[in-house]
């Protein structure tokens, strides 16, 4: 395999407006692109959009919205004209925020405000509807802000997280108010926390499966989910959710980040009989280790491997532990029996453990793998083994 340049993940190294509008434009090529649509579901309970939808109080009761949160209050071309009576009737509750889409203005003043409003929407069972004009600057700033507030994500992961939904577009002054917030999270120790409620709220979000359980996968739907577009992950490590992490080999070669990350267990992906440098570590720190000797070729069988590597994965996650699946790049071994893990513990069809995985790190599977892959999807199908998760599963990270 290829062996990519990543930039080295330092959760100490601040944030910069250009790391964020990287991660923006990315998707499309280093362009900066507008909506395709009036408004976008971000995760479940909040939607983000254009002002005009917003004014449309009879599409705001169809959408089943709560809480509407203006972020551009006011009467000129440049905000939006609306206010508590109008959406009062419909027994919506509504919120309104006087800021302009202007590089100095001083957002910070809102973060928290309507981080609470959008909780209070979230927490009673609503519908949330967060808008600007456009709905992609101070609306989404406002949602990332949230995200990072209440679900304890980093302003990288929040971005992500909102920009897989919707093209954005906050301006460099929002971007730098929403890394100088990041910095203040950090100090206080908030991101290795996690908000249940909201978390798994996104993660349902994350995992929405709508091909039909009887429906065929093959390698090109995969690459298709997987590739579209291709990227390289931007950081040696990337959170799946709070018991399962992914990234680059040797990542966790040292006492601090093993602590730092709270690992229990680190499966090698791309282990080499004989190497046992990072054993004598690994047993210090009392964290389980599993080394599975693989090839990133088109002739390579992994499907020997899938519950070897699934027990060992499902061990960290039934002891509430974290476990970090690597292979040299994080993008091909680890991430297909992370895939498969998915499929068999979590009872996940193949396209929706492939999306749940690609939107938590850039993967590029060879199409042998991809292969592997379907044919373990057709198998759990023909046993009715999806079902189970349709059924029984609330709570996919659980």
């Amino acid at each position: 395999m290829k062996n990519f340049t990543m930039e080295t993940f330092d959760e100490d190294r601040p944030c910069s407006i250009e790391e964020l509008e990287n991660i923006i434009t990315s998707p499309t090529g280093g362009l900066t692109m507008l909506p395709s649509t009036a408004f976008d579901k971000i995760c479940e309970g909040i939607f983000l959009g254009e002002g005009d939808t917003a004014k449309n109080v009879t599409t705001m009761k169809q959408l089943g919205v709560t809480h509407v949160l203006n972020t551009a209050l006011g009467k000129d071309a440049f905000h939006v004209n609306t206010n508590h009576v109008m959406y009062q009737r419909k027994g919506i509750k509504f919120l309104g925020l006087e800021a302009t889409d202007a590089m100095h203005f001083d957002m910070t003043k809102y973060f928290y405000p309507a981080a609470d409003f959008i909780h209070e929407g979230l927490t009673s069972g609503g519908q949330v509807f967060v808008h600007c004009v456009q709905g992609v600057s101070r609306s989404a700033t406002l949602v990332i802000a949230y995200l990072m507030i209440k679900s304890h994500m980093t302003v990288q992961d929040a971005v992500r997280l909102v920009r897989s939904r919707r093209e954005i577009s906050p301006n460099p002054g929002f971007l730098q108010q929403l890394c100088n917030l990041n910095e203040e999270l950090k100090k206080s120790g908030h991101f290795p926390h996690t908000n249940s409620t909201l978390a798994a709220a996104i993660e349902n979000s994350d995992v929405e499966d709508d091909c039909g359980e009887e429906e065929t996968c093959t390698v090109k739907d995969l690459e298709e989910i997987l590739t579209a577009p291709i990227q390289v992950p931007s950081s040696s490590l990337s959170q799946i959710n709070e018991n399962i992490a992914l990234g680059l080999s040797h990542f966790m070669n040292s006492s601090d980040r093993l602590q730092r990350f709270g690992i229990t267990h680190v499966l090698n992906m791309s282990y080499k009989q004989g190497d046992d440098s990072d054993t004598p570590l690994y047993q210090q720190m009392g964290v389980k280790f599993l080394g599975i000797e693989t090839q990133d070729t088109l002739t390579f069988d992994m499907t020997p491997y899938y519950e070897l590597a699934a027990d060992f994965i499902d061990d960290a996650v039934q002891i509430n532990g974290c476990v970090f699946i690597h292979g040299v790049d994080g993008v091909s071994c680890s991430a297909t029996v992370l895939i498969a893990y998915l499929m068999i513990k979590k009872h996940y069809s193949l396209k929706a453990a492939a999306r749940y995985v690609r939107r938590k790190r850039d993967a590029c599977i060879n199409a042998n793998f991809l292969q592997q892959l379907c044919d373990l999807n057709l198998k759990l199908q023909q046993c009715g083994h999806f079902k189970l998760r349709k059924n029984n599963f609330t709570d996919p990270i659980k």
